[in-house]
């Protein structure tokens, strides 16, 4: 299971397609007789190809009531065609080394394959019939949704990906995106076998779907692949998730009950402009500077000067509408408080005084630095141009990301922070014993209204409002907002704004 943490990356490319609860737009009808989006990245060695289909419409297009509904679409895809049974199927796969894996999010799924290059032919071959032409059996279903089931209960146990999980449905409450993707056990038993093939004939169209080839293939032959295995796919209009809504609610955080704990996990978001933005690239250098690599200011103050965390990280995770920009730290419960303090204060620090010269030429070139490794292998380089493209991302704009991390100056960063940086709506959530941290968090001055709901709750259906915050000055003193081996200095007063309080929230 995908957890919100596993979601993101630090370069902003991650596949979140956020969909919202209005209806459903067609998108163009695909002329006749076209074929999939191809996308081929050609390297001769070693003699392996990797093999990435995407199909769009994801779970925040589950009709309420069957959350999960994709995601046992997709899993039960794997287990059997038309034609061979799973087993059958299992061990067409297993006669040319081959495996199959899937991944579900609200933007789509991903089949991702891997295959020695002299059988990529009968791997394409099987990916294409799944996908065509799934049988659906309702004994094959029922064991996939009973493995989906366990996964509920082992996500009830643990805690960090607990947390992770009822980030995304509390921040979006409200919105279908903010639904479970994995669905609940309610949702998955609403769910009958013969419901599946409507579902699935929504979403196999040509218009709806890309193959991605890495490895030892050229684009001439990954074309011809692709024709004949996927030639007969059907003309029908994809469905068109539309647009998420940025949140605007003021401050408030849902405590998970997680009785005797000593270890609490918290995570606090807020979203921003969408990827395609001209101000992202710069919000990618701030989050940088913030909390990306282990000398980034929460990593450094949170967990490095005081010990109040054992990881303390942040990421700017993009979508086509809105992104979203996630601190995550896991704490000892009595240090939880006074952790969570201190990373909403140097947020709001960042949002008041900006970067300072060295620090942004160290964010440039660890984010440069860290999409060279991004791209080592074929496969990860296909990986990450296909998240461009579910981003709605034209090639040539995936391949000018990095030269506009470069080009990014002192004064866009500081400029996009004052414009786009709104720590009076953040959102937390925090899994721990709400015994002893309930009202301690009442009384924080982060100054979040909470609610508390059993580790089992659903944090989609809460209803307390946010906080308008009045930004009284937290209790906690940072230290310098230096980059390493840099001395303090003034920051430009061009750059900078006079610290006054931030506004109240709308």
């Amino acid at each position: 299971m995908t957890t919100w943490r596993r979601l993101i990356a630090s370069l902003g490319l991650a596949a979140l397609v956020m969909a919202g609860p209005r209806p459903i737009n067609a998108a163009p009808k695909p002329p006749r007789g076209a074929m999939p989006e191809t996308l081929v990245v050609h390297r001769p060695w070693p003699p392996l190809v990797s093999v990435r289909v995407f199909i769009g419409g994801g779970s925040s297009l589950d009709p309420p009531g069957k959350e999960g509904q994709t995601l046992l679409g997709w899993t039960s895809v794997l287990r059997g065609t038309k034609d061979r049974s799973r087993q059958q199927w299992q061990a067409a796969l297993d006669a040319i080394g081959a495996q199959v894996e899937v991944a579900v999010d609200k933007s789509g799924a991903m089949l991702v394959a891997d295959a020695a290059a002299d059988h990529v032919e009968a791997l394409v071959r099987l990916l294409a019939e799944a996908l065509q032409s799934p049988r659906f059996d309702p004994e094959e279903v029922a064991a996939q949704r009973e493995e989906l089931l366990a996964d509920l209960q082992h996500l009830a146990d643990d805690d960090g990906a607990l947390c992770d999980d009822a980030l995304g449905r509390y921040l979006y409450r409200g919105q279908a995106v903010g639904r479970p993707a994995q669905g609940s056990v309610a949702s998955l038993q609403a769910i009958a076998p013969t419901e599946l093939a409507a579902w699935h004939a929504r979403q196999v169209t040509v218009s709806n779907l890309w193959v991605g080839f890495a490895g030892a293939i050229d684009a001439k032959r990954a074309h011809e692949l692709v024709k004949a295995a996927f030639g007969g796919l059907p003309n029908r209009a994809a469905p068109r998730a539309v647009a998420v809504k940025g949140v605007t609610e003021g401050r408030r955080l849902l405590l998970v009950d997680k009785p005797r704990r000593g270890q609490t996990q918290m995570a606090v978001a807020l979203t921003t402009v969408a990827a395609s933005a001209r101000e992202f690239t710069a919000l990618l250098v701030a989050n940088a500077v913030l909390g990306g690599p282990f000398t980034s200011r929460v990593s450094r103050d949170v967990r490095q000067l005081r010990g109040w965390a054992y990881h303390a990280e942040t990421t700017l995770a993009p979508g086509m509408h809105t992104s979203t920009w996630v601190a995550t730290l896991g704490s000892a419960t009595a240090d939880a408080v006074p952790a969570l303090e201190l990373v909403v204060k140097l947020w709001e620090e960042l949002g008041r005084h900006g970067v300072t010269p060295a620090e942004l030429q160290f964010a440039k070139n660890w984010l440069l630095g860290a999409h060279k490794l991004s791209q080592e292998t074929a496969a990860a380089e296909l990986a990450y141009q296909m998240r461009g493209r579910a981003l709605g991302m034209e090639p040539a704009d995936i391949a000018a990301i990095p030269a506009r991390i470069a080009a990014v100056d002192l004064k866009t960063v500081q400029r996009t922070l004052k414009e786009r940086l709104r720590p009076e709506h953040l959102v937390a959530v925090v899994t721990g014993p709400a015994r002893q941290l309930r009202d301690k968090l009442a009384d924080s001055l982060c100054q979040f209204t909470v609610e508390t709901i059993a580790a089992d709750g659903a944090p989609e259906t809460t209803t307390g409002a946010g906080r308008a915050v009045t930004s009284k000055p937290l209790a906690v003193e940072a230290t310098p907002t230096t980059a390493p081996g840099e001395e303090p200095e003034e920051p430009d007063v061009d750059d900078v704004d006079d610290g006054a309080d931030l506004e109240p929230a709308p």
